[in-house]
């Protein structure tokens, strides 16, 4: 017998043994994994439709053959490129609604199976990672995407590097001549983000000009930073979980790797949170090692990539000072931890300083100006609507009205053209009005925005003070790090239900990342519950300037059902502190 022939009669039958003790105790997880990897196939194939998009996706651009294809075998060109307010593009919302549900079905079938399993069959962090990967490659070639702030982050970079501007100061719009300046969104706002960002921003532009400096390069350059730090976020969670809680890891890591909403905003929009959640996420691995000086550096790394990170600061300060032996040592880490905040702050702004215009956008940013997809903008849009019905304001919907119907798009349609089938007839109607009467209806348009513009602030005013309300809770039960990271993840909570009068599905991540390393009956099944429901945002936001009811309560479908959640278990722990306090007040009496 040759070695080849006694090689394989000695590997083949442990081979086949290997695969069918495989199959046989982890045939859960390989369905499972399959139906993930289809169903994010089936997002992407439902993507492909021009009417969901919110920016291009450019990283098929320049595949003509793939389109051919494409057009050829699975949707036609004429669907694809359907106008989103075209009769063809009617059903389109409800396309991208159903893909987004097979998806988050499957994810709650793989985290429901995660949790049944004893720890030691639980699966190890490769095939989660494996999970992600398999997810990530249609994300990556996104053919379109659902929110263009990645091009800003591009364009960041760019004036920084390319331009030799301030981002802190200058907004695109300053350089017009830059080829990718068509593809920006926000051109007229500089950076809202601080140093923690600008500066991987800044070394990312430097990497991709040396290469390739082309849109497709930018975009796929973003996304796969995301998923990278996706990844390590993942490494974070189980290092932590495997020191901190053993018998949770898996499943708390999957609730964050897996999570639908982390991987279509990370690898597939390119978001910047989750660079934050990685010094978040670095913060409480590094305070589990005892090096609580560089848990502050991270945490103020958190804060100057999105300020939003700020509570979990002043909180973990807070669980310092509790644990500490004596005033002196709480002294001398009230010091130490202020300077290194100082210094961080101080160094990273200062190449850029130029006084107080410098931080002039966090005040002025478009969050500051307008209320979007929260239950603040229901509120207001309501008052502003029954105002109108009492005919004592002008109708709410001129504001956002002429903005829309002066687009080129719409510009270019004639009569004859809103009469041709295929068009909305109801946009037809609303347009044609506002052409009969266009000096009548630009006066109104002035008093609805000055009208709406009081009733925001006041709204906007209350928001904060619940907010703060959170805040001041949090530092009250905050006694150690883990109380701290509740208490963060409950103002992340309570920042997007609540606080964040401009929300977006993006935001319900950081409540995630944090919910992975508590408990599951209350936070996970919160942060789950609001993640899933958040992509509804892109499915139900309006297309008219008066939207139909489904579009206006869209914030009410998304935010109030975790709201009623975490507020009937919150009833529920303060029953039961209630009657322990009772019982232990009844047995001092008694003794």
């Amino acid at each position: 017998m040759s070695f080849g022939q006694s090689a394989r009669a000695w590997a083949f039958p442990r081979l086949r043994v290997g695969i069918a003790a495989l199959v046989e105790r982890n045939w859960v997880l390989l369905v499972l994994g399959l139906l993930h990897t289809l169903a994010y196939g089936g997002f992407f194939v439902v993507m492909h439709l021009k009417s969901l998009a919110w920016a291009p996706g450019q990283v098929l651009e320049p595949l003509p053959w793939y389109w051919e294809w494409f057009y050829r075998s699975v949707l036609s060109e004429e669907r694809v490129l359907a106008a989103r307010r075209s009769d063809l593009a009617a059903l389109h919302p409800f396309y991208l609604l159903t893909s987004l549900a097979l998806v988050s079905l499957i994810y709650v079938l793989l985290l429901r199976w995660l949790r049944s399993l004893p720890v030691e069959r639980q699966p190890r962090l490769q095939v989660l990672l494996g999970l992600v990967v398999l997810a990530s490659v249609p994300l990556v070639a996104l053919p379109n995407l659902l929110s263009g702030d990645v091009y800003s982050n591009i364009s960041f970079g760019r004036v920084a590097v390319v331009h030799g501007g301030n981002p802190f100061i200058d907004p695109p719009s300053r350089f017009r001549s830059d080829p990718l300046y068509r593809w920006v969104n926000w051109k007229q706002v500089a950076s809202v983000y601080g140093p923690g960002w600008i500066y991987p921003s800044i070394l990312l532009t430097i990497i991709v000009n040396s290469i390739k400096p082309h849109v497709i390069t930018y975009l796929l350059a973003y996304k796969l930073l995301a998923l990278t730090l996706h990844f390590v976020n993942g490494w974070l969670l189980w290092t932590i979980l495997t020191r901190w809680r053993p018998e949770q890891r898996a499943w708390g890591s999957a609730l964050y790797l897996l999570n639908p909403l982390t991987l279509i905003e990370f690898v597939g929009n390119a978001h910047n949170d989750v660079l934050m959640i990685t010094f978040i996420l670095l913060g409480v691995w590094l305070h589990l090692r005892g090096f609580w000086y560089w848990t502050i550096a991270a945490f103020t790394l958190a804060v100057l990539t999105k300020w939003i990170a700020l509570p979990l600061l002043p909180l973990y300060g807070l669980a310092l000072l509790w644990q500490a032996p004596s005033w002196r040592d709480r002294a001398r880490k009230t010091m130490a931890g202020a300077a290194i905040v100082a210094v961080l702050c101080v160094g990273l702004y200062r190449p850029y300083w130029e006084g107080k215009a410098t931080l002039k956008i966090l005040f002025d940013a478009p969050p500051q100006q307008r209320l979007i997809n929260s239950l603040g903008e229901v509120i207001s849009n309501d008052i502003q609507r029954e105002m109108w019905r009492r005919n004592r304001w002008p109708n709410p919907a001129l504001v956002d009205a002429i903005g829309l119907y002066n687009t080129a798009a719409s510009r270019s349609i004639t009569s004859s053209t809103l009469r041709q089938p295929g068009t909305n007839e109801l946009w037809s109607k609303q347009r044609s009005q506002f052409i009969r009467d266009r000096a009548r209806i630009r006066a109104e348009q002035t008093l609805a925005k000055v009208n709406r513009d009081w009733l925001n602030g006041k709204i906007r005013l209350a928001a904060l003070v619940l907010l703060g309300a959170a805040c001041l809770v949090g530092a009250a039960v905050t006694r150690n790090l883990r109380m701290a990271l509740l208490a963060g993840a409950w103002i992340f909570f309570v920042y997007c239900a609540i606080g964040a009068v401009w929300f977006w599905p993006w935001y319900v991540t950081w409540l995630v990342a944090l919910a992975a390393l508590l408990d599951w009956r209350v936070t996970g099944r919160t942060a789950v519950l609001f993640s899933l429901l958040a992509p509804l945002t892109y499915v139900f936001f309006p297309t008219l300037p008066d939207p139909v009811w489904w579009q206006r309560y869209r914030a009410v479908m998304i935010i109030v059902p975790p709201l009623l959640f975490a507020a009937w278990h919150g009833v529920r722990v303060l029953r039961e502190t209630w009657q322990r306090w009772r019982s232990r007040k009844l047995v001092s009496v008694s003794a």
